[in-house]
């Protein structure tokens, strides 16, 4: 090994408590600032039921208390639900013409992530005519605090989802 390699390659056990404890100051809570303990797969089932709940009810109130302020909804397709919805206004509307479709929302399976879970529904409605019927996977995150912060739609049959929201 070459002298270079030897010098650069000392460690200096003077300095590396300071280091050590930057580095801890940095990564964890402050004394007197309490870290928030994750979600239970429960609790998130439970958020997920309050969420699907007030969405198929348009329930206004509902929506509000179980979103961040920021939220984002985003389905595929060419609809006019289609697109990305930001913020609790946004997902409002979307839950109002939701209702205007007679959409309906059953929840069938969930599994759960780190901090999201992938919600299999089942989507039926009848609306002019036209008649809704697919599986649909929606994956949704939900905050530390317990909110939904986003929500990304996978649709088994888009063009299906489109022709039912035109």
């Amino acid at each position: 090994m070459s002298d270079d390699l030897r010098t650069s390659m000392k460690f200096s056990f003077a300095t590396a408590p300071i280091g050590i404890c930057a580095l801890a100051a940095t990564l964890l809570p402050s004394a007197g600032q309490a870290s928030v303990p994750p979600l239970t797969d429960q609790q998130r089932q439970q958020i997920v039921g309050r969420f699907a709940t007030a969405i198929t009810h348009d329930d206004h109130q509902g929506i509000i208390g179980i979103t961040t302020a920021d939220m984002t909804w985003t389905i595929p397709g060419d609809s006019v639900v289609a697109g990305r919805s930001v913020g609790r206004r946004a997902v409002l509307k979307l839950a109002d013409t939701f209702a205007r479709y007679s959409l309906t929302i059953s929840v069938h399976e969930l599994a759960f992530g780190t901090d999201t879970v992938a919600v299999e529904l089942h989507d039926t409605g009848n609306h002019n005519g036209k008649t809704l019927d697919q599986d649909i996977v929606n994956v949704l995150t939900i905050s530390g605090d317990g909110k939904v912060s986003a929500v990304d739609a996978n649709l088994g049959d888009v063009k299906q989802f489109d022709a039912y929201f035109s």
